[in-house]
């Protein structure tokens, strides 16, 4: 007896080591789909805004490099957050994620922007602060900057070498080859909607720039001088820092800096300017992006018919839901906004974070 069972015990031991074998075997010679699920998915690298800010900026100012910069009051993110936030790591995975606190924000303007420093700590809240940091990543650093409760769908690399942009690793020396194209600095931001004449239809929810982009000295500029001449008091922040005051700055942009060296010439002296010189012979522009891009869903009256299964406060929100009745395989579409509004206006409006547990 002792003897069938140690011969029945080989047999199996046999067989699976046979299944093992050519299960491996099929492993190495079955080719992969490149769109199927990966269970231990690779993400960007996750630095400290301690570490970037050690970092010597870089003077390459004509690559895109591959940072993606997000932000919160601490590092303890909702659930939801860390969930879309890990598909921006998962679909850019060989590029750095830096989470930047109201803490690192506050280095940030010390560091580099010390004329900011007094108009910074008077803003009216934590969220005019944040939405002034955002053009302060862009500016020195470049990269994407994008709100937490964005989901990425595709890859940014595909998307700015539509743009003749190259995307590169962040280095303080040159980041490109002799033989890499050069398209000049580049600032980029998304439409949302159908009605480019919506005030807050370019949202900051979303932007990417090469570094040193002079663009992103003009929101810090505009917010300012509205606490000079008295006019801070009187704006929401929306029109002081959010995307009614970004659409007034392309605008102004478009209209009085596009075309040659007015811009240089407007920040010649300027210190924070400084720092990427020099710039010669090196052309600028803003890229705003079309709607299916980055915005697919818009919160505005144009969205009203997916409201309930793409905003995230609503009961009924359902993001795959969401993505396919927008069509965002098909468009195609490189990320979407579900529209948390989660800020009021000394910190977190709790009823909103209720949305951003998981179910």
């Amino acid at each position: 007896m002792a003897a069938s069972s140690n011969t029945m015990r080989q047999a199996i031991l046999t067989v699976l080591a046979i299944c093992i074998f050519i299960s491996l075997i099929r492993y190495q010679v079955t080719p992969r789909s490149s769109h199927a699920a990966d269970p231990y998915p690779q993400l960007a690298r996750q630095i400290s805004a301690k570490e970037l800010l050690a970092r010597p900026i870089s003077h390459d100012v004509e690559f895109m490099p591959k940072l993606l910069h997000q932000s919160w009051s601490d590092y303890d993110l909702p659930p939801k957050f860390k969930g879309w936030s890990g598909t921006c790591r998962e679909k850019n995975s060989d590029w750095e994620w830096v989470l930047w606190t109201d803490e690192d924000n506050l280095a940030l303007v010390e560091q580099y922007f010390p004329w900011f420093v007094e108009t910074f700590k008077a803003l009216p809240g934590p969220i005019s602060r944040a939405d002034a940091s955002r053009s302060m990543y862009m500016y020195i650093y470049g990269g994407v900057y994008a709100d937490l409760d964005v989901e990425c769908l595709r890859p940014y690399d595909e998307l700015f070498a539509l743009y003749n942009v190259t995307t590169v690793p962040y280095s303080s020396h040159r980041m490109g080859g002799a033989n890499t194209a050069l398209s000049g600095r580049k600032a980029f931001f998304g439409r949302m909607g159908a009605d480019p004449g919506h005030h807050e239809s370019i949202p900051n929810a979303w932007m990417a720039a090469t570094p040193g982009h002079p663009f992103h000295l003009l929101p810090l500029e505009s917010v300012q001088q509205s606490y000079k001449d008295g006019s801070a008091a009187g704006k929401g922040t929306e029109v002081l820092t959010g995307p009614g005051a970004l659409m007034d700055c392309i605008i102004n942009y478009r209209k009085q800096y596009e075309e040659g060296k007015l811009l240089e010439e407007h920040w010649k002296d300027h210190a924070t300017e400084k720092l990427f010189k020099p710039q010669r012979g090196k052309k600028h522009s803003v890229e705003v992006l079309p709607f299916w891009f980055i915005f697919p869903y818009s919160w505005a009256r144009d969205g009203e018919m997916y409201r309930d299964l793409c905003w995230v406060t609503e009961p009924r929100f359902n993001a795959t839901r969401c993505k396919l009745v927008l069509g965002t395989e098909y468009w195609p579409s490189y990320t979407i906004t579900y529209w948390s509004h989660s800020w009021a206006a000394e910190g977190h409006d709790e009823n909103k974070m209720k949305s951003l547990v998981d179910d």
